[in-house]
């Protein structure tokens, strides 16, 4: 949807300006997509002044049957934006600091998709890029010590100024003077590519402009640096996507060698030279990107008919003495099941050129823990077994002691492990869990000391879930086309695993969970990094909790004739509010004690800060390397233990798994803001309050000491960083 300008010109809508600057095949532009966000992301910026300061409310529709918040049509901006925006109260947009940082990542993306997309650059082309790729590194680095707002202005200049190197630099290229030769309608393809960014230029412009005479003189000065970003990196995606790819014309069996080439600007993940080793598969059961499968196996499992002899001879493999009926004695056998995702189908994943076919399973996979004196205590694996096929009640085993195919199978357990983890664990476990809590919390008084507490951890939850519902989980989204099963599957499990939490409240607490799943015995499951690590956090958070509390309220009398937070409560229980079961000390929504309420309180703030960074992060850091964590696979499962086929052909294609880089990395690699590190005017001045919040952040460095420890013992075959203090934003904001 457009709109007349005085001029009588109509004035684009920022998606349909980031539309019209890429003409070419849209499946195929990754990087083109990636601009179009840049973009939405700077005019949602511009647009955070105009929000206005209305209340919640729940909307049922948004995820059947989920409460979630309401997103009505903004009319004030649905003409710039082409698209209605959340309606946010005043404060709850990240600030500008997470907007720069956002399009910080997506620049990168761009960069390192025109690396590795483009050989035989000219010498100028190639210094520019390369000083680019140690710039942005340092800028990277300087992010985590910018402390004000002028420092930060550098840094974006900075980046301004890298960028439009490169464009002079482009604009006299050797490779794009010889494109002149090439006529098309009568023009040079050198013309067209000129005159294309001139109008790209020209509507940009128009945009940014109408809208800078709304902003303070700083705030335009940010703006402007954010639109030449903007402009460079769409010029630069242009010429990516225009070329002919090293992706288009890759061998039709790739190499790992081939997927490690796309890491150019973008590091490769250390998981890279490792993933493929029966160790470290098991040690991610406790410390990767969804440590929160593995559960105590407690009696034998008509799906793992492993034998007392197949079982000596496996732990003999990893240099253990141990026997089948031992283990299951002293309680050291684990399983990771996946059945939750046996309501899914296989999806498919279609382009211009082909539909491919996409296979999920929903593998069980058993791993030991050695017996007490063994040289080594870590995890082994000693089985997998998966269905031979979705209606069959045949089950296929796989074990170390067989060839190729084992490695197939531990991939395919990865490969439904990350669809887990990115629909369930992720999705639904933090996300949407979050959610219904932030409408009864901005309908308390400004002034009540939960809403004071809670608010600062609720900061861009309902944007991002917004771009999630309306972009990565939609219909063509990148959860359609990157993971294994079909995108309304997808949001069923996830409204399906957000419900399993929310209907069972008093259960989901962080030692809860643990204990739900018999792993808290640190003898019989010594290696366990999420867990203990963990654990600090969430006793600097209850204590935190607890110590504000007790400012507020003296007793349990006190709690309990509080209005205004029983109203809260009841909200969250209501049919037509959050829909919460099993809330409240009588599970009804009644809050009785104080001591509810600090765990009550401490369960939503882990939610949303620890775990949230626990299985967001790893995206990046482990997720983002398709051969280890492919998000799906295009060959069937094998049938056969003593099948010989490389796990390698049943990855995704390099072209899927530069979409897998460009999508995790941008969700991994934006932190902003810090556990324990809030804003001065987030709490009223008073002295006991102040005392309070610097114990919970010395309880949080003390956390972050212990952690960087035991990350040096060398039962952490890797280290496990996911929950350091100072790596656990405050909100889910990205």
């Amino acid at each position: 949807m457009g709109a007349k300008l005085s001029n009588g010109k109509e004035k684009m809508s920022i998606i349909q300006l980031a539309n019209s600057a890429f003409n070419s095949n849209r499946e195929k532009n990754t990087s083109a997509n990636i601009v179009k966000l840049a973009a939405f992301l700077v005019a949602l910026y511009i647009q955070r002044h105009y929000f206005p300061d209305t209340k919640y409310e729940y909307n049922y529709s948004y995820l059947d049957p989920l409460a979630m918040t309401n997103v009505p049509k903004n009319n004030c901006f649905e003409p710039i934006l082409g698209f209605a925006l959340p309606n946010l109260p005043k404060g709850e947009l990240p600030k500008w600091e997470w907007i720069i940082k956002v399009v910080f990542a997506l620049v990168t993306i761009v960069i390192n998709s025109y690396l590795y997309k483009n050989s035989g650059l000219s010498p100028a082309i190639a210094n520019d890029l390369q000083q680019l790729e140690t710039q942005l590194d340092n800028i990277g680095s300087e992010f985590s010590e910018v402390e004000n707002h002028e420092s930060l202005k550098n840094v974006v200049k900075q980046l301004v100024s890298n960028l439009e190197k490169i464009d002079k630099d482009l604009e006299i290229d050797r490779q794009l003077q010889e494109l002149q030769q090439q006529k098309s309608a009568g023009k040079s393809i050198l013309e067209i590519i000129q005159d294309h960014f001139q109008e790209v230029d020209n509507k940009v412009n128009q945009i940014f402009q109408e809208n800078l005479k709304y902003l303070e003189l700083t705030e335009k000065e940010a703006i402007a640096d954010l639109q030449e970003i903007v402009k460079y990196t769409a010029k630069l995606a242009e010429l990516a996507d225009g070329k002919i790819s090293q992706v288009e014309s890759a061998p039709q069996s790739p190499t790992l060698d081939d997927y490690d080439e796309q890491f150019k600007l973008i590091k490769k993940p250390a998981i890279s030279y490792n993933f493929q080793q029966d160790l470290i598969f098991a040690y991610l059961q406790v410390a990767g990107s969804n440590p929160l499968v593995i559960e105590q196996f407690h009696t034998s499992d008509s799906r793992l008919p492993v034998t007392a002899e197949q079982y000596t001879q496996i732990a003999a493999k990893f240099g253990v003495t141990d026997s089948l009926a031992a283990a299951l004695g002293d309680g050291r056998l684990y399983v990771a099941d996946y059945a939750l995702l046996n309501s899914l189908v296989n999806g498919s994943f279609i382009s211009p050129e082909l539909v491919q076919q996409k296979y999920l399973a929903t593998p069980v996979a058993l791993f030991a823990v050695p017996p007490v004196g063994s040289q080594s205590r870590s995890l082994f694996p000693v089985a997998i077994s998966y269905q031979k096929t979705s209606i069959s009640t045949q089950w296929t085993l796989f074990t170390p002691l067989d060839g190729e195919s084992w490695m197939t199978a531990k991939n395919i357990v990865e490969m439904t492990d990350s669809n887990y983890h990115e629909v369930v664990s992720h999705l639904g476990r933090t996300h949407l869990v979050v959610e219904p809590f932030i409408v009864p919390t901005h309908h308390l008084p400004e002034n009540h000391c939960l809403r004071t507490l809670l608010l600062p951890h609720f900061e861009g939850t309902v944007l991002i879930n917004y771009g999630a519902h309306a972009v990565l989980v939609a219909p063509g989204g990148s959860v359609d086309s990157l993971l294994a099963s079909s995108v309304g599957g997808d949001q069923a499990l996830a409204a399906k695993a957000t419900q399993s939490y929310l209907f069972n409240f008093n259960e989901i607490s962080f030692p809860q969970t643990l204990a739900n799943r018999n792993v808290t015995d640190t003898t019989k499951l010594p290696t366990y990094p999420y867990r203990d690590d963990g654990l600090l956090i969430w006793n600097a958070i209850e204590s935190w909790v607890r110590d504000y509390f007790n400012i507020y309220y003296s007793d349990d009398l006190s709690v309990q004739k509080d209005t205004d937070l029983q109203t809260w409560a009841l909200k969250l229980v209501s049919l037509q509010g959050g829909r919460l079961q099993n809330f409240g000390d009588d599970g009804q929504g009644k809050i009785q004690t104080k001591e509810y309420l600090v765990k009550a309180v401490a369960t939503v703030i882990f939610t949303a800060s620890a775990q949230h960074a626990a299985v967001n992060f790893p995206q990046k850091e482990l997720m983002m390397y398709t051969p280890a964590f492919p998000l799906a696979r295009y060959l069937s499962a094998p049938t056969n233990p003593q099948d010989s086929e490389s796990f390698i052909k049943g990855l995704p294609s390099l072209s899927q798994a530069q979409s897998q880089i460009s999508t995790l990395y941008l969700l991994g690699s934006v932190y902003y803001t810090e556990l324990g590190q809030y804003s001065p005017s987030a709490f009223p001045e008073n002295a006991q309050l102040q005392a309070a919040l610097k114990t919970f952040q010395a309880n949080l460095q003390r956390a972050g000491t212990t952690i960087k420890e035991r990350n040096r013992q060398a039962d952490r075959l890797m280290p496990y960083e996911f929950l350091l203090p100072s790596q656990i934003p405050q909100s889910i904001n990205i």
